[in-house]
């Protein structure tokens, strides 16, 4: 999978000298005997360690690239910043003088969870465009991400220009809501020259991804041709820029990998996919958003989901636009022509998945949560559960949006995995994720920054 470097916000030299100089491991990705920190005694280093940080205990902790926990660990975070994690049972804390919080003997933390394929800011409940489009928008549905333990989000496209706002004022440090990465308007030029000219337009926005819809809206209109969406990627890249393609056909997806984009956006929805576009996707290192729940979205509420009732759903869905996906003529909206295709597609798309899944294609965990009725947070989970019945293990998904999603999304620097110098965001659960997807709802807490988010109250 490609580290789209450009992405990364790379810690200070000083994590780095620090931690190197103390001889503290991370997690390394193995077993939990397989989780030593260094064998010579660091005493004094671990006492400099400590000083000014703060300590993270828990019965269970994973690391976001492991096949298991480690058992009553402890993370040292400073400024933000993991510097170290390591198990008490091989180097006790200090009996005093340390600042310690005590996350629960019996509670499991793992990595802040990635959305590598969201939108923020373009609808309000069921009403979207530049009407409700505003900078408090923006940060309610960042921090109703944050609430459901999704700590980053990146949105591919559509994002009004307040987003934009929003993305640069966050303090990395305590954001106090998920963190940001946004693509702006989704590209649609009509030739080679239009393309040349929209990615450059694009680019004086500053944007993180940039994105382009190559479908024919089922025979509605003409999809992006090839020799227009090869010079977009081409722009794209000129601009050091990734760049996402929204799709739905094989064919499609084939001529995008070939023209080099950056990331397939949706699985495919059209047929099976065959050994070429998996070569493809292995040869460019091009990795997956499969947004199972899109799929969902398109039909679900022809009828009243029984997510309706579910505790988890309703704590961040207001009543109104409950009674609204109720009305009949709003429920009509949802059957039809395109509810039936995308209804059809979806065990396809996910069948799709589990193929580029099993020969090792890179797929991030990603929505296309945001657009009306497409609900963020909730959806996440919701799209994670889709992936385990799809055939992922619990700890496959897990990984789907963590450190996978952050490789994927140009984020590894950074996110992803709970390891010296990367951002302390981690989420506190009260039941075992790795023995079901499900278990990722038991949410406690959640840190971003090392810092405790509380959501508003009365939003």
């Amino acid at each position: 999978m490609r580290n789209k470097s450009r992405l990364n916000q790379r810690y200070p030299v000083w994590v780095l000298a620090f931690v190197a100089g103390l001889g503290v491991a991370a997690c390394d990705g193995g077993a939990a005997d397989d989780h030593p920190i260094n064998e010579q005694t660091f005493s004094n280093d671990l006492a400099n360690l400590l000083d000014g940080s703060e300590v993270f205990t828990a019965g269970y902790i994973w690391d976001g690239r492991s096949d298991s926990y480690l058992e009553n660990g402890a993370m040292v975070v400073r400024e933000g910043r993991m510097m170290a994690i390591f198990s008490t049972d091989q180097q006790a804390l200090p009996d005093s003088g340390v600042n310690v919080t005590e996350l629960g003997d019996h509670h499991y933390v793992i990595p802040g969870l990635i959305n590598a394929h969201g939108h923020v800011g373009v609808a309000d409940g069921l009403d979207a465009g530049a009407a409700v489009a505003s900078e408090e928008l923006v940060r309610q549905q960042l921090m109703t991400y944050a609430q459901y333990g999704i700590t980053s989000v990146v949105s591919l496209g559509d994002e009004p220009a307040e987003a934009f706002t929003v993305r640069d004022s966050i303090n990395p440090r305590n954001p106090q809501m998920a963190r940001l990465w946004v693509a702006g308007d989704v590209l649609d030029p009509q030739d080679t020259s239009a393309a040349r000219d929209q990615v450059a337009e694009a680019v004086e926005h500053n944007p993180d991804w940039l994105k382009i819809r190559v479908d024919s809206q089922l025979g509605r209109r003409e999809a992006m041709s090839g020799e227009v969406y090869t010079q977009v990627i081409a722009s794209a890249h000129e601009a050091q820029l990734p760049l996402a393609s929204h799709m739905v056909t094989l064919e499609h997806a084939k001529g995008l990998l070939r023209a080099g984009t950056d990331l397939i956006a949706h699985s495919v929805r059209d047929t099976a996919v065959d050994d070429e576009l998996i070569d493809l996707m292995l040869a460019q290192e091009v990795c997956i958003t499969p947004t199972l729940t899109r799929e969902l979205s398109t039909y679900v509420y022809a009828e009243r989901p029984e997510f309706f009732d579910d505790p988890f759903f309703r704590q961040s869905v207001s009543d109104d636009v409950l009674e609204q996906l109720q009305q009949p003529e709003v429920q009509a909206r949802f059957r039809g022509a395109d509810a039936d295709y995308y209804e059809t597609a979806l065990p396809l798309a996910k069948d799709n998945m589990m193929h580029m899944f099993a020969a090792g294609v890179g797929v991030a965990m990603g929505t296309d949560s945001g657009p009306p009725a497409r609900f963020q947070g909730y959806f996440e989970h919701l799209e994670m559960e889709m992936m385990e019945n799809a055939g992922m293990t619990a700890i496959e998904v897990m990984k789907s949006a963590s450190s996978v999603a952050a490789q994927c999304m140009g984020l590894a620097g950074d996110l992803g995995e709970l390891e010296a110098g990367r951002w302390a965001d981690f989420v506190v659960l009260a039941a075992d994720p790795m023995q079901s997807t499900e278990n990722l709802r038991s949410i406690e807490a959640v840190y971003i920054g090392g810092e405790l988010f509380t959501p508003p109250v009365n939003r």
